[in-house]
């Protein structure tokens, strides 16, 4: 037999115990049940369970207020039961029910309280008689069998969605999370790769060309007249190689730019200076001198934005000036790139196939900074982007 209230001391306990033996031992025809000061069942006879369809093991440890019809609880019927027989003692009455397969009974009720020597609070007693005839048909307040199982079918299928629902949302932001850490592993991983093939490239085939074009320039000087047949195959030889050489540093700039190694404000430039050049397109150059530092990894995510940004606005703005301009506010690096060209047309941003502002918002987004794109019409587009100065960057 489970005691009332295990908190209580073992005198009190002892005595709480013999009260249930008493309550307990009565007729199976009567649902008599014991509750907790709280009004949590803490015992549940044969009786019971004939006249509800809960088993002991289903109902103990639940609240009273399982077995109130719904509008019942919304009216605070079974607090307002309890409070009535701590205050008075007992409290008797006719009342409706709810039986385990949702269906309403009408009942008797007698809800006493239990107190021991000591007059101290142990819990109640709560006797529940059934085949009381009815007075009247079920009120509004207890509902038919059929609606009430409807209705708890009903709250079941929603509350699992919502919790499924919940599940999923919780999914699919880990996984955003894990893809964009994924692209941003996989940037590190194409920039460290491209920055070794630079170094490759240039160690190897640069040294291997400039020592052939020496030897080569040093066979033109010693042909001369002599030989002039042989000294004009040596002269198209050493264009040839200054050609390959040229190409070999154009593919090195494409790889990395050697100039990032000399910083940010000085990689723009270089960039600025070669869209100018490519594209005949003016452009207006605006850097703050404020002296400051990034760390290779955000210098050349941001110079990776800049060369998308230009890329895109020779492809698709048509535009005849563009205004660059990078400025430092306390902690902060701002970022703006202005073009006069014919805007963003509704839908471009989300054109099948088109990546370019998807990978600056995702860079952007990984440097914890902030983007807004501003577009009209004829107008031109605006980009500006801000991320933080790390500490160890100060």
């Amino acid at each position: 037999m489970p005691d009332i209230d295990s908190s209580l001391p073992s005198p009190c306990r002892a005595e709480a115990a013999d009260l249930l033996q008493l309550l307990v031992a009565g007729l199976d025809e009567q649902a008599l049940i014991t509750l907790n000061a709280s009004g949590l069942i803490v015992s549940w006879n044969r009786g019971a369970e004939l006249l509800t369809g809960y088993r002991d093991d289903e109902i103990i440890g639940r609240h009273v207020s399982c077995l109130y019809p719904p509008r019942h609880i919304a009216d605070g019927a079974p607090e307002s039961d309890l409070k009535q027989a701590r205050c008075r003692g007992k409290l008797c009455h006719q009342s409706w029910r709810i039986c385990k397969n949702g269906s309403p009974v009408r009942v008797s009720v007698s809800l006493r309280r239990l107190v021991n020597a000591r007059r101290e609070m142990l819990g109640y007693g709560l006797i529940l008689r059934g085949g009381v005839e009815e007075e009247s048909a079920i009120p509004a307040n207890a509902t038919p069998a059929s609606s009430t199982s409807a209705l708890v079918q009903a709250i079941s299928m929603l509350q699992s969605e919502v919790i499924e629902r919940r599940r999923i949302e919780h999914e699919l932001l880990q996984l955003q999370r894990l893809l964009r850490e994924l692209a941003a592993h996989q940037d590190q991983i194409k920039e460290d790769e491209r920055k070794r093939i630079a170094r490759e490239i240039h160690d190897e085939l640069g040294q291997n060309l400039l020592a052939l074009r020496l030897d080569v320039s040093m066979l033109v000087e010693r042909c001369g007249s002599r030989h002039p047949r042989l000294n004009q195959k040596a002269v198209a030889a050493l264009g040839q190689i200054d050609a390959i050489m040229s190409s070999v540093r154009a593919i090195i700039n494409n790889l990395r730019p050697g100039v990032l190694d000399f910083g940010l404000q000085a990689a723009i430039e270089w960039q600025v200076r070669e869209f100018q050049r490519r594209s005949l397109v003016v452009c207006d150059l605006h850097v703050d001198h404020t002296e400051f530092e990034l760390g290779d990894h955000r210098a050349t995510a941001l110079f990776r934005i800049l060369q998308e940004s230009l890329t895109n606005i020779n492809r698709h703005s048509q535009a005849s000036r563009v205004s660059i301009a990078l400025k430092r506010s306390g902690n902060r690096l701002s970022l703006s790139i202005a073009d006069n060209g014919i805007g963003i047309r509704p839908g471009c941003r989300r054109k099948a196939n088109s990546f370019g502002l998807v990978g600056i918002t995702e860079r952007i987004h990984y440097l914890n900074g902030e983007l807004t794109i501003d577009s009209t019409r004829g107008r031109g587009t605006t980009l500006r982007m801000t991320i933080p100065i790390l500490p160890e960057e100060n």
